[in-house]
């Protein structure tokens, strides 16, 4: 039998050892390469595993149902500026590409929003009072949290009116901003008949 060469890969240092065999191993058709193309083949695989590695180890791990602390606080600033119609406070808490998706369909962008936080006109306003019965973090990372809140909105001496809402917010340089918002009026049950 006339020996040929042979290539094996031995997986845990990702290269390939080059020898004479009698068919020990398989035959690769990597020995139809050139040996400078193979090792060059074989340091960008190792570079592009070690980049890899670098980048999964530096992206933080998802929390999901993390504790809603931080959120608890945003959230309980955010329902008390819009009760107050606090527009500064808002300003802070908005990020510069805020969508807010009403109830009903319609979609605003920040500069609307801000410019329609206006307290009722009149001689006597009813005040409006907010409350978050819940906070709950579905998501957050190191740059992203999405938070459900539910509420209820209380105008005057009308009966308060729950709403959910799903808040992306989003970690900026100063802090954490507002940046999408979704809301829905939570309905009762329609009774069985």
């Amino acid at each position: 039998m006339v020996p040929r060469a042979v290539a094996r890969v031995n997986p845990l240092a990702l290269d390939v050892e080059e020898g004479l065999g009698y068919g020990i191993y398989a035959y690769s058709p990597v020995l139809l390469l050139s040996l400078d193309f193979r090792m060059e083949c074989i340091a960008q695989t190792r570079t592009i595993l070690a980049a890899s590695a670098m980048v999964f180890a530096a992206t933080s791990a998802p929390s999901i149902g993390a504790p809603p602390d931080r959120f608890n606080a945003l959230e309980a600033k955010l329902s008390n500026a819009l009760a107050s119609y606090d527009r500064s406070t808002l300003d802070r808490l908005w990020d510069d590409q805020l969508v807010f998706v009403f109830p009903n369909g319609t979609i605003s962008r920040k500069a609307e929003r801000l410019k329609a936080q206006m307290p009722p006109v009149g001689p006597i306003s009813p005040k409006l009072v907010a409350t978050n019965d819940s906070v709950k973090v579905e998501y957050e990372d190191a740059h992203l949290a999405v938070v459900i809140v539910r509420s209820s909105w209380k105008f005057g001496d009308a009966p308060a009116e729950p709403f959910v809402a799903t808040h992306v917010w989003i970690r900026r340089p100063e802090t954490w901003r507002l940046i999408s918002a979704s809301v829905a009026e939570v309905r009762p049950p329609k009774p069985a008949q």
